[in-house]
């Protein structure tokens, strides 16, 4: 694309509070030309090329109980989205009564109140959250941040699990956002996940875990639960 076209491009949905797609999308193979089972076996091979680990758990019961496994193995607090807008109902109840203390997401606007609760996230091991959209060409996740849903509990915590519906995995990003325009303005953050957190120094020596999770778990969630 030329340099003043794109500018002009920028411009235009800057302006109407769009992003124009048509031109990105119309230069990719249909994503209704991939079967969903080849979707989500390159996600789950890409997801787990990137260091992050996947779930199918059968039922809802089952993948309550995989959750709670896997908090359990990381003790500490745990943040998590509300309820309300997680696709497994009494998950954060099965957690605390796993014996994991919950951390409030609402930070307070006392000056000294806020930092104390800043420096409780020092306790946080573990971050539950549902995720939007799962995108098969990077194995990334994509969550939309908002009311009950606090960027800090993917953010943080030693281990980030997302809960993610079998039915929303996505060829590409471009894909996703063909199907669901609206997402780019219906919410102030945007997050785009590939696998666990990584830094690398000056000689590119890799560590996991320094700016973000060092654990990603994604659980795949039966087509019997309600998307998240």
């Amino acid at each position: 694309m030329e340099g003043e076209t794109f500018l002009v491009r920028v411009r235009s949905a800057a302006a109407g509070g769009h992003v124009p797609l048509a031109g990105v999308i119309e230069a990719e193979p249909s994503a209704t030309e991939v079967s969903a089972s080849d979707l989500m076996a390159d996600f789950i091979t890409n997801l787990e090329a990137t260091g992050g680990e996947v779930h199918l758990p059968a039922t809802e019961a089952g993948a309550i109980a995989m959750v709670v496994d896997v908090a359990e193995h990381n003790r500490g607090r745990f943040l998590a989205w509300d309820e309300s807008q997680l696709p497994l109902p009494g998950l954060p109840e099965a957690i605390a009564q796993a014996g994991l203390e919950r951390m409030s997401a609402n930070v307070p606007e006392d000056p000294e109140a806020r930092l104390d609760h800043q420096a409780g996230y020092s306790a946080v091991q573990v971050g539950v959250t549902g995720a939007t959209a799962g995108l098969a060409e990077s194995g990334s996740i994509v969550l939309e941040a908002g009311p009950g849903r606090p960027r800090m509990a993917s953010l943080i915590p030693l281990a980030h699990i997302a809960l993610l519906d079998r039915r929303s995995v996505f060829a590409s990003l471009s894909h996703w956002m063909a199907q669901d325009p609206g997402a780019v303005t219906r919410t102030s953050n945007l997050i785009v996940i590939t696998g666990p957190s990584r830094t690398a120094d000056i000689e590119q020596s890799l560590t996991l875990g320094v700016h973000g999770p060092r654990y990603l778990h994604v659980v795949l969630l039966p087509e019997t639960s309600e998307a998240g």
